[in-house]
């Protein structure tokens, strides 16, 4: 105590503060540590029983990165508490290649001739730009890219077709993939809206997973590649329905002089509990169909939810995640929210293995980018 008073007023001064600083820090410390421990559990949580850990899995990616820096706090004033948010993330150490994996060495394409089967799963928006103050047609250009990458199989998402946008003319830019099963949910005749698959190889068989009232949509196709029979699951489960204002509101543009924001946080935070719930039932439901399965199997699409999520947990099953086998970095999928979520998947049963990884960056015709795999369907 003596040496305390015995400093400069000003060192007694700045001593103070950072004795302040620390407890606050500490604070800081031990509830996004916390909250980080709560995410953990909220791919084991249906959401229909307790939503609201679904929430902290939505935010895990942003926990992860202040439990890091509050590490580097600590460790700079070297202070043992450096030992609660380093914890927190090594015992998480499991989900963080959900999010990242670091490349540590140079990166091969695996793929090896007619041994590797392309597969992109990819959420094209309705084929329309929503740039400008009227919504455009950009399907030549999204096709365009499609018949550029050449893949095997393509699954869409958010596939329509209006007087505009003509099946015809998405069939001759895709003449490549001569083969297409179409599941519409909204709309009349020619036109619709819902998922598609188009593929070199021939679809044999093919149906859907029932959603009740919704406008999104899971279809399963079979198809022969060769000598073996797959079947692909093409999901699009329940959006957020967080629209153009609210993303604003949340990307902090107009955050604090919007004078109804307790309002519009409730009403954000009252779609994505719906949302959750009714995204849970339905992977439920396509989980089912996945188990009974024959054949080998992938799973894809948008599945508008997070890699710590019950969502994820339930469709993913026993199956393996791609980007976790060959992803690298963090590969976001969603371009919304600080391009900080992976919502769009592959996986597949272990007669597969993936050969390379992909999240085409020039893919800017969406809200999503696609997901392109090299896989490798390995002999019974």
């Amino acid at each position: 105590m003596d040496e305390y008073y015995q400093r400069p007023k000003r060192q007694r001064r700045y001593a103070g503060y950072m004795k302040i600083i620390d407890i606050m820090v500490l604070m800081l410390t031990l509830a996004v540590s916390g909250l980080l421990l709560l995410a953990y559990l909220a791919g084991r949580i249906n959401p229909n029983d307790f939503w609201w850990p679904a929430l902290l899995g939505l935010a895990a990616p942003v926990l992860y990165m202040a439990n890091t820096v509050l590490t580097l706090y600590w460790t700079v004033r070297w202070k043992v508490y450096l030992f609660i948010p380093l914890a927190t993330i090594l015992l998480g150490a499991g989900h963080i290649t959900s999010f990242f994996r670091p490349q540590l060495s140079k990166h091969y394409d695996d793929r090896s001739g007619d041994a590797s089967l392309t597969l992109m799963t990819y959420n094209v928006e309705g084929f329309l730009d929503w740039s400008g103050p009227r919504p455009r047609s950009n399907m030549p250009e999204v096709l365009g890219f499609v018949a550029r990458t050449g893949p095997d199989i393509v699954c869409f998402q958010e596939f329509q077709t209006t007087p505009v946008i003509t099946q015809r003319e998405i069939d001759s830019l895709l003449a490549g993939l001569p083969y297409k099963r179409i599941n519409f949910v909204l709309g009349q005749g020619p036109h619709g809206w819902g998922t598609a698959v188009y593929s070199r190889y021939p679809i044999v068989d093919g149906g859907t997973v029932p959603f009740g009232r919704s406008t999104n949509s899971s279809m399963w196709v079979d198809i022969v590649i060769r000598k073996d029979t797959i079947r692909i699951f093409n999901n699009h489960l329940q959006t957020t329905q967080i629209n153009s204002a609210d993303r604003e509101f949340l990307d902090y543009q107009n955050f604090a002089a919007d004078t109804l924001r307790q309002a519009r946080i409730r009403s954000i935070v009252g779609k994505l509990r719906n949302n959750y719930r009714l995204r849970a039932a339905q992977a439920d439901s396509v989980a089912l169909q996945i188990a009974a399965t024959p054949y080998p199997v992938i799973v894809c699409g948008d599945f508008n939810d997070t890699p710590m999520s019950y969502t994820y947990r339930t469709m993913r099953g026993e199956l393996t995640d791609s980007f976790k086998e060959k992803g690298r970095g963090t590969l976001y999928t969603y371009r919304g929210l600080f391009s900080l979520l992976r919502i769009d998947y592959v996986f597949h049963s272990p007669r597969f293995t993936t050969l390379s990884y992909q999240t085409p960056s020039e893919a800017v015709w969406s809200d999503h980018t696609p997901v392109v795999t090299a896989l490798k369907l390995d002999p019974k």
